[in-house]
């Protein structure tokens, strides 16, 4: 009888620590979870601002536009040919 109190005793003891190890288990990663939630780069925290160039930078391409033949297209090099003689 005794032999079997002890082992009973000890397969509690094992129960209650796998109970322990399960619970700090999930607790560890729903801290991970929620960490990595807030943390996200990918994660809008603020108010979104719309993406465009300065002010200055626009009024200046307006102002160049105006002045006709200032801005020219892009001379492109003449194809290269090889040909027999």
């Amino acid at each position: 009888m005794a032999a079997d109190s002890r082992i009973e005793r000890a397969r509690a003891r094992a129960r209650s620590a796998k109970a322990l190890i399960g619970a700090s288990t999930l607790l560890v990663f729903g801290v991970a979870f929620v960490g990595a939630k807030v943390h996200a780069p990918g994660h809008a925290k603020g108010k979104t601002s719309p993406l465009g160039a300065p002010k200055s930078f626009e009024r200046a391409v307006k102002r160049s536009i105006a002045q006709g033949g200032v801005i020219a297209p892009a001379v492109q090099p003449p194809p290269v040919a090889s040909a027999t003689s």
